[in-house]
């Protein structure tokens, strides 16, 4: 006896004790599961063809009027290999016969090309050249990965801006190190190369075991890098060999190249500023009171779900850099 013929008999049963025992849908619900939606209709296919009614239908797939066929198909794939930028109603209407462009969606829906990126990206995939030199490098990079085998070996740096009400905008300095996803993060009035040295020394530094921090990775933005004198270190640069840490700047054009720290940076607007600033602000301090708190829960009580941490049978961020398990005794840093 096969599936279909198994659902058959129970729901038979069901309906005969309906029938003989007048049984209520909440007595059918009540002993064998089914909701009320299920029982009514049901119910309506039993007493309009009896015992059949209660089969499951076979549909019949070969009437489908609104069908592609193979013809409208290579025709759509043909106009979105030339225009990967017209989206289905633009590719609709250049269809004769006209096609509705829900339908076209559909079709670029299943072929996965529903969205102009993907279209581009296809596209370019076919040997058409649609896609920028930033978009190639991108795509180059994208699967490559940050590599560092031990706390401090890499921290990734950057700044982002903000507005907070009763102080305007702001720039925030945030860091993270590349192997165990430990952040760091202060608010400043300004981006300038002494607030970089500032949140470098008297921030990061400040808080973990000496000389453990090795590279700290930036953009090429003005707090930590000088592009007018190439030949000499910036003030930021000379900082960092002044503390033993050595300074590297990522390309221009290349932020993923600093994508831990842009990760860090969109986590922090996304639960910080979003969900918890909903009162102005007095001062800055203040501000960066808040933010620490976030920061302290953040990497100390916020599960991370990085393949590097579960490399490590690591789950907090804070573990993982300074190195021990979850039931071991460890004091939270306090900024």
């Amino acid at each position: 006896m096969n599936n279909k013929e198994m659902v058959f008999r129970l729901r038979k049963r069901i309906f005969e004790e309906w029938r003989w025992k007048r049984y209520t849908w909440q007595e059918v619900k009540a002993k064998y599961g089914f909701s009320k939606k299920w029982f009514y209709k049901h119910r309506k296919r039993f007493l309009k063809y009896g015992d059949e009614g209660l089969r499951d239908k076979v549909r019949n797939n070969f009437n489908r009027p609104h069908a592609l066929s193979w013809d409208q198909r290579l025709r759509i794939m043909d106009y979105v290999y030339e225009h990967p930028t017209h989206g289905p109603h633009r590719i609709a209407a250049e269809q004769i016969p006209r096609i509705g462009g829900k339908a076209v969606w559909r079709y670029l829906k299943k072929e996965n090309l529903n969205t102009r990126r993907r279209r581009r990206l296809w596209a370019h995939a076919q040997g058409k050249p649609v896609l920028t030199e930033k978009e190639k490098l991108h795509m180059e990079a994208k699967n490559n990965h940050v590599e560092s085998k031990r706390p401090g070996e890499l921290v990734s740096m950057d700044t982002f801006t903000v507005s907070v009400k009763g102080l305007g905008k702001i720039w925030q300095f945030t860091a993270c190190d590349t192997y165990s996803s430990y952040g760091w993060a202060k608010c400043y009035h300004a981006k300038t190369s002494d607030n970089a040295a500032d949140f470098l020394v008297n921030h990061m530094l400040v808080n973990v075991p000496a000389f453990k921090v090795k590279r700290v990775l930036t953009d090429q933005g003005v707090e930590f890098y000088s592009a007018r004198h190439k030949d000499c270190d910036s003030y930021f640069a000379r900082i960092c060999k002044r503390c033993g840490v050595k300074h590297t700047v990522t390309k221009v054009a290349h932020p993923w190249t600093n994508g831990y720290a842009e990760r860090l940076n969109q986590t922090i607007w996304q639960e910080f500023y979003l969900c918890l600033l909903s009162r102005p602000y007095a001062s800055i301090e203040a501000l960066n009171n808040d933010l620490q708190r976030f920061m302290t829960d953040y990497n100390f009580k916020r599960r991370h779900t990085g393949y590097k941490l579960k490399e490590g049978g690591y789950e907090f961020p804070g573990h993982a850099f300074f190195d021990v398990r979850e039931n071991s005794n460890i004091i939270e840093i306090k900024y």
